[in-house]
């Protein structure tokens, strides 16, 4: 996934399951996502997320 696509908002899936973006630190091409289970706050690299296009925006489950 390319950094530049990713928003603060916006819903991500990784390996540790889907969570929204809440901050994105290009410099370390990393992103601070809180996942919507349990409101835990990780730091992730851009190489962890999985594209995921059926995620949108106020949703956290598939459409």
């Amino acid at each position: 996934m390319d950094i530049k696509h990713l928003t603060t908002g916006m819903w991500v899936e990784s390996c540790h399951g889907v969570g929204k973006v809440i901050g994105i630190d290009h410099q370390h091409h990393s992103v601070i996502i809180e996942h919507h289970h349990d409101h835990q706050l990780q730091s992730i690299d851009i190489v962890e997320l999985i594209d995921q296009p059926q995620l949108h925006n106020g949703c956290d489950r598939y459409y």
